[in-house]
């Protein structure tokens, strides 16, 4: 057949263009866009009725009410491809004996095969030039992922996704290629549309902020990095590696080493993990027991606070070396048996004072004789005794309110 070819994008849009004209699959036309997809790619073949109707619903065998819901949706697929010409609706959808199928002598260019064709002809390139050049044709094809309005349709999923293991395969190839000839200007353009597409792939987000340093683009690189630990936190609830992180760093030059960005915001607030409660400065704990008094007072949540003293078994005066050694037991001992998120302090040479949130008094109490019962256990021969008082911490408030 003499006539021009058909171009057809199923990559990031549905549209067939003949010559100047062009029509689009409406993303909510999902029937019209899997008939006229189905159709293509089997088109050296006749597909019979029960397996359209069997793609559309999902049962082999096709009444009467299904076999009419075909020809409904025939009838809008050759309305909607004689907007290409008159009458080019029946000329590339055939009837055939107990089916129906794509005009296979029509010339056309279909864009999921030409994507495959040159992935595979970079593949079997020897020279690492042309298997470069192969490569970004492939990936300047590849718009978006293959058929986005049939989203969830299983037939569709399944070589959308086959196609998009081959256009992350191919461009991390070919960013390893591009930075070994250190085009900065292609690597960056290539990762930036296969982030589009993944947005959570490290390796690729490390290949685009290298391009862009490279450029000396830091602003875009910051961005970029930002816009990506986003998408992790959202989807994967991690923060990005150390690595990443490092060329984060190197993004920012030499700014204020005391400034904080989203970044290195939680890295800069958060401890390393560590079992146990958290021992502070007595100032900073006065700090915490009034947030939590605060806090407290609003929601109605139970917060006690209790006071360890440290005496002498003996009437005299207890040893220094004695109380040091007493206190460094108990401490380790406290740190232990209380939870993570409780906070304790040395507020003397002799006492710690303990903060318990969401904590009763009767379990307020507890907590504190299991502590005294492992110091026991541990040190049954301290020369110490351990006094208690368990209190709740509430908000000062004021005299008109009291």
């Amino acid at each position: 057949m003499d006539a021009a070819p058909l171009h057809i994008r199923t990559l990031g849009k549905f549209s067939i263009r003949y010559q100047d004209t062009e029509i689009s699959v409406s993303p909510r036309s999902r029937k019209l866009c899997l008939l006229l997809a189905f159709l293509l790619q089997e088109r050296n073949r006749v597909v019979f009725s029960g397996e359209l109707t069997g793609l559309f619903s999902g049962e082999d065998a096709p009444d009467t009410a299904a076999l009419n819901a075909l020809k409904a949706i025939l009838h809008r697929a050759r309305t909607f491809l004689d907007q290409l010409w008159e009458g080019a609706g029946h000329t590339l959808i055939l009837s055939r004996e107990g089916g129906y199928q794509w005009n296979p002598e029509f010339p056309l260019v279909l864009d999921r095969e030409e994507f495959l064709r040159l992935c595979q002809l970079g593949d079997r390139s020897r020279r690492e030039s042309r298997r470069l050049a192969r490569y970004l044709e492939a990936l300047a094809l590849y718009q978006g992922d293959y058929l986005s309005p049939l989203t969830g349709h299983p037939w569709a999923d399944q070589e959308a996704e086959r196609l998009h293991q081959h256009c992350l395969r191919i461009a991390l190839d070919t960013l390893t290629l591009l930075d070994r000839q250190q085009r900065w200007q292609e690597a960056a353009e290539v990762s930036g549309a296969a982030i589009a597409l993944e947005p959570c792939h490290e390796e690729l987000c490390r290949a685009h902020m290298r391009a862009l340093l490279q450029m000396d683009r830091r602003s875009e690189a910051l961005r970029a990095y930002e816009e990506f630990q986003d998408q992790l936190l959202v989807r994967s609830g991690v923060m990005p590696s150390d690595q990443l992180r490092e060329l984060y760093r190197l993004a920012q030059g030499s700014g204020d080493p005391r400034s904080v960005t989203p970044a290195n915001l939680l890295e800069r607030i958060l401890e390393e993990h560590q079992p146990g409660a958290m021992l502070c400065e007595y100032d900073f704990f006065c700090t915490v027991c009034r947030s939590m008094a605060r806090m407290a007072e609003r929601t109605g949540a139970a917060l006690h606070v209790v006071l360890i003293s440290l005496a002498g078994t003996e009437p005299d005066r207890l040893a220094q070396h004695s109380l040091d050694r007493a206190m460094a037991h108990l401490q380790e001992i406290i740190r232990v048996q209380l939870r993570r998120g409780d906070v304790f302090t040395q507020c003397s040479a002799s006492q710690f004072i303990l903060l318990l949130p969401m904590a009763d008094y009767p379990n307020s109490q507890m907590i504190t004789t299991r502590i005294l019962r492992a110091f026991a256990r541990q040190y049954p021969h301290s020369p110490v005794r351990l006094q208690t008082s368990v209190q709740p911490l509430r908000s000062a408030q004021p005299e008109d309110e009291a």
